[in-house]
């Protein structure tokens, strides 16, 4: 046997190429257990010997985590995309990322972070990152994770000051920094930034003929840990209105559920009927990480609300958004085996962590928050991102809080915070005021949508910075901004 002490070799302070997360769990292991047997040596030197593109994410921040209210301080003015500075409560480095410039061809637009914010909107090694626009056009950025540098791609000289992506919200690969994945008509792709090149990996029709899908490509990709399976979900031609979840493996083929018929089918796997709630529609679905689930959120009434569907399997479990005390409603993100949503059990900022395999307990599951706030609120909102997740699922779940009556009342009205989701301790770090001010009556793309790095270094989100950037062809602008929550 040989000895290494924890003080010799800490594995956050190295770089990595990302490889399989067995083996950087394994790792991991090696390191804590302060023994190190010749398998153990032979898995850091694996590890420490591939060459620099990505670092593990933190366990744990060096953030103000108390539960103190802090009410908005004057708003810091800002200067233009890419200026700088601190956050003058929680003393966070900040970026902001677009202006209305951005685009010179289309000045005025609004720049946001993505939709859900379950996508992985920057790249493994927090070095690229993109940013969607008012046109439903993605913008990517290199970014210069230690400066905090931003910089768009291509010919900057040309007419849209940069690279235009037409893909609607991609999803950056887990394994490689250059890649990302899209939809691009009825076809699932790859996009190779280097070389500029479109790889086509797979037709949805040469599975399921002639069946719809949105015309600006297919919707919702998301990608396993280990970029083998790719999903979304078809069917419809607007939102809400798909039928089917489709999951492309690169090695066996085709596999979907239609929510209509109760069918499963495809090259791998049983088909046939499905055990499970069918005849509704989707709002939204995501691949777990580990590829083995996707949760479905159905976009009609009368039903579960939420679904998990076991991929090799005709299982279709039931994750009931009504059902106490673990309610299944709420924002939600997926991890590997393990779904964190916002259930809203005694206050509005519960969350629990529940295992995909079982998701309804007549107990309920661990929370993150203990002890909850009191009195308890039902005002706020969030959007949970949690692509830092590693396969032992113990990183911060991020996410931002807001209230449409725009008040601050407890500790995270109004911020940027990250969560432990490890059960050492139930920590919220705490990072940043977002700044946006939701408009009367809502708008969706007021909301901040916090977007966590895959290296958990840093957040993407939106903000109206209080209805301060002007206006232009939609109304009211916003734009992308940059937290960074530990320094690479």
């Amino acid at each position: 046997m040989f000895w290494l002490t924890a003080a010799s070799i800490t594995l956050s302070r190295y770089k990595f190429t990302v490889v399989s997360p067995r083996i950087l769990a394994a790792a991991r292991h090696c390191v804590a257990s302060m023994v190190i047997s010749f398998a153990c040596l032979a898995v850091l030197s694996l590890v420490l010997a591939l060459p620099s593109e990505a670092q593990l994410p933190p366990l744990t921040y060096n953030a103000i985590s108390n539960r103190t209210v802090y009410p908005y301080p004057p708003l810091p003015s800002l200067g233009s995309a890419g200026y700088q500075f601190i956050d003058p409560v929680f003393g966070s480095r900040m970026l902001r990322v677009t202006d209305a410039n951005t685009r010179p061809d289309f000045v005025g637009r609004f720049w946001a972070s993505p939709s859900s914010a379950e996508t992985s909107a920057w790249n493994i090694s927090s070095t690229k990152f993109y940013v969607v626009g008012g046109g439903g056009e993605t913008v990517p950025y290199n970014f210069d994770p230690v400066t905090m540098t931003p910089s768009r791609m291509g010919n900057v000289g040309n007419g849209s000051g940069g690279l235009v992506l037409p893909y609607p919200e991609p999803a950056f690969s887990f394994v490689d920094p250059d890649l990302l994945y899209a939809g691009n008509g009825s076809s699932l792709v790859s996009y190779r930034f280097s070389t500029g090149i479109e790889t086509a990996l797979h037709d949805v029709h040469s599975c399921r003929p002639g069946i719809a899908t949105r015309e600006g490509g297919l919707v919702g990709v998301s990608v396993s840990k280990d970029d083998q399976r790719v999903a979304a979900y078809i069917g419809g031609t607007v939102q809400d209105a798909d039928t089917t979840v489709y999951v492309y493996d690169k090695t066996l083929g085709c596999r979907w559920l239609d929510v209509q018929t109760g069918m499963v089918g495809g090259a791998w796997g049983p088909i046939g009927p499905y055990t499970g709630d069918r005849s509704f529609l989707i709002h939204n679905s995501r691949l777990a990480k580990s590829g083995q689930f996707v949760r479905i959120t159905t976009s009609t009434t009368g039903n579960a609300g939420v679904y998990l569907w076991d991929v090799a399997t005709l299982n279709l479990l039931a994750c009931p958004e009504n059902e106490a005390p673990n309610y299944c409603g709420g924002h939600q993100v997926t991890g590997f085996t393990q779904l964190i949503n916002q259930r809203q059990f005694g206050d509005g900022m519960d969350f629990a962590i529940r295992p995909m395999s079982s998701p309804r307990s007549s107990t309920p599951f661990r929370g993150l928050v203990d002890p909850l706030l009191t009195p308890g609120q039902w005002v706020g909102d969030t959007h949970p991102s949690w692509n830092n997740v590693q396969a032992d699922e113990k990183q911060p779940v991020c996410l931002e809080q807001y209230r449409p009556d725009n008040l601050v009342q407890r500790a995270w009205d109004g911020e940027i915070i990250c969560m432990q989701t490890d059960g050492v301790a139930s920590t919220v770090w705490r990072f940043a005021h977002h700044r946006t001010q939701m408009p009367p009556g809502g708008s969706f793309w007021d909301q901040p949508r916090a977007n966590v790095s895959q290296d958990g270094r840093f957040v993407l989100f939106t903000s109206n910075w209080e209805q301060t950037l002007g206006t232009g062809p939609d109304g009211l602008r916003q734009d992308a901004f940059i937290v960074q929550l530990a320094a690479p």
